[in-house]
């Protein structure tokens, strides 16, 4: 008895001579397969339709459609399923060969031909089989993991998105720009504004790109957002991030990262820059008005005690805009690898009006790489640095305040010079006591109130800084920088803050404030008087409304005592009638 096929195959006979036609199916049941039988190609087409056989055999030389054409038929109604098939003929002729070979064919065996010719012609089929086996399964392995990585994909995308919070770049004063080496880009732009309506922008650069780069700045997210809202100054966002980078990244994952805070009052700019190119401030013509060069580590590369939170500010024109981007945009090259550099961003700007400058960027991004993706990933962040704020944070919309249940409280907090060198005391405070029912809706106004009295407590209570310092178009360079001096000098000084919620039935809760510091005061009746009248409208332009004029407006009572170096203020935390 003959060797069987290590498999049993389902196998279509198609011949017209019925003499052949049973030697055939004879020879293939004793090697074990099962066998069905037709005489003409339609009879074959009609039995496939039906069900695939594992194996189509057939005679070239058939009535009407012949073997040939069936294959080709087969292969074209199937749809590209692969029918193994295998040609036999009388014919030995290399044009009949290479016809069916052309068709489809897998094997070509003469008639008559032995049992043990069919099964080494079947073995081949089998082989084959075997190797489409191995192939299916290798892609559906394939999509399957094509699936998961898509489903990856999707959530870390969805995250991503989520803890980026890009809605916030809808800001009207900032415009945008990325472009990314991978399917994920590794630079990061996000921006929002404190609850004193300075606008902070953080365009960050992970080491690396794709998916890898873009977990790597997640963490500057949370800290940034968080720290922004309760109205930290970019030097403390910096040192934060910082150090949440260096506990949660490899050493050798940092992230390249500029921070700049846009006072729109005071019309200056706060620039920290660690590892990116130094911010370019940018005249309302084009040209360049200052570099921002002054560079630090960038973050998660020193521990927290070696960080350096040394920011650069500038008092700026409102019709100039500030121009920040990763060193992907200026070291891209074109044809002749001649990289853009600072210098040709600059020509690439000059002479165009602030509208213009972000989609010339764009164009000339696209021009060098071909429509490819970059070599780095790319991100600019355009600012403008002219603004029309509601100068007194509103309540927001569907936010009544919540009906006070809670006891009185008292919150009492001492800065010594140390401390004020280095902790920003208002989002510390405002931290602290919007955990409290009925203060969060107010959270605005009362950062407002409680920076006029920290600011002026410490620049002219302790520092003793003259107001007339801001006189003039660099009165604030002058008055930051002698700020800065004598505060890194300060050597003994404080500055206290006694804040005191009282309650009860018959009115709105009131927040009692008492700011004091060891300074020898100032003539504070002649200012109060001073600020009790309406300011003229030079006045309004020069910033009038700050201070003492501010507490007056939003507090329902304010009451200097001492030599000036104290002041009590009540504060409404419910909406006037």
């Amino acid at each position: 008895m003959a060797d069987t096929a290590p498999e049993s195959l389902f196998i279509l006979v198609v011949d017209d001579n019925p003499d052949d036609l049973f030697l055939i199916r004879r020879d293939l049941v004793a090697l074990g397969h099962r066998v069905a039988g037709v005489s003409t190609a339609n009879e074959a087409l009609d039995h496939i339709a039906r069900a695939y056989p594992d194996v189509l055999m057939t005679d070239v030389g058939l009535p009407g459609m012949d073997g040939i054409e069936l294959l080709q038929t087969v292969r074209m109604r199937t749809d590209g399923s692969w029918i193994p098939s295998l040609v036999f003929t009388g014919s030995l002729d290399e044009a009949t060969q290479m016809r069916a070979l052309e068709a489809g064919a897998d094997a070509y065996l003469c008639k008559p031909a032995s049992r043990e010719m069919l099964h080494a012609k079947l073995g081949v089929i089998l082989r084959l089989k075997a190797m489409q086996r191995q192939a299916e399964a290798r892609n559906r392995e394939l999509a399957r993991y094509r699936s998961l990585q898509e489903e990856e994909q999707r959530l870390a995308r969805f995250v991503m998105e989520r803890l980026i919070n890009r809605e916030a770049l809808g800001d009207p004063a900032v415009s945008h720009f990325i472009a990314s080496a991978a399917e994920f880009s590794g630079d990061l732009i996000a921006a929002a504004r404190t609850p004193g309506n300075v606008l902070h922008v953080l365009l960050a650069d992970g080491a690396g790109h794709g998916l890898a780069a873009s977990l790597n700045v997640l963490p500057v997210t949370a800290p940034f957002y968080r720290m922004t809202e309760r109205g930290f100054g970019i030097d403390a966002i910096a040192r934060e991030i910082n150090s949440k980078v260096r506990a949660l990244l490899p050493v050798d994952r940092f992230i390249a990262a500029t921070l700049a805070a846009v006072n729109f009052r005071e019309r200056y700019v706060t620039v920290w820059n660690g590892g990116n190119p130094g911010p370019l401030l940018v005249r309302p013509d084009g040209g360049v008005r200052i570099h921002f060069n002054r560079h630090h580590f960038p973050l998660g590369v020193v521990d927290d005690d070696e960080f350096d939170g040394t920011v650069d500010t500038h008092v700026v024109n409102p019709l100039d805009h500030l121009l920040l981007f990763s060193d992907g945009l200026i070291e891209q090259e074109d044809a002749q690898g001649v990289a853009l550099g600072v210098d040709g961003l600059g020509r690439a700007i000059e002479g165009l009006e602030a509208a213009a400058r972000l989609p010339r960027l764009t164009e000339i991004v696209h021009g060098l790489t071909g429509g490819k993706p970059p070599r780095d990933d790319i991100s600019i962040a355009h600012i403008a640095l002219t603004d029309s704020p509601n100068p007194m944070p509103a309540l927001p919309a569907g936010d009544a305040p919540v009906p006070f249940n809670a006891s009185d409280w008292r919150l009492v907090l001492r800065l010594g010079a140390t401390d004020l060198k280095r902790l920003d005391a208002v989002p510390l405070i405002l931290g602290c006591i919007e955990q409290f029912d009925g203060v969060r809706p107010f959270a605005g106004r009362l950062f407002l109130v409680l920076s006029e009295l920290f600011n002026n407590a410490l620049d002219h209570g302790l520092l003793r800084l003259p107001s007339s310092l801001k006189v003039g178009a660099e009165g604030m360079d002058v008055y930051l920088e002698e700020r800065s001096r004598r505060l890194s000098r300060l050597a003994v000084g404080a500055v206290e803050f006694d804040l005191t919620l009282r309650q009860s039935l018959d009115r709105a809760p009131m927040l009692h404030i008492g700011c004091a510091d060891t300074g020898p005061g100032f003539d504070y009746e002649l200012q109060v008087q001073e600020a009790s009248r309406e300011p003229t409208s030079e006045e309004m332009l020069k910033g009038h409304g700050r201070g003492i004029p501010l507490l007056l407006r939003v507090c329902e009572e304010v009451r200097y005592s001492g030599a000036g170096n104290r002041v009590d203020v009540t504060f409404r935390l419910a909406e006037r009638g």
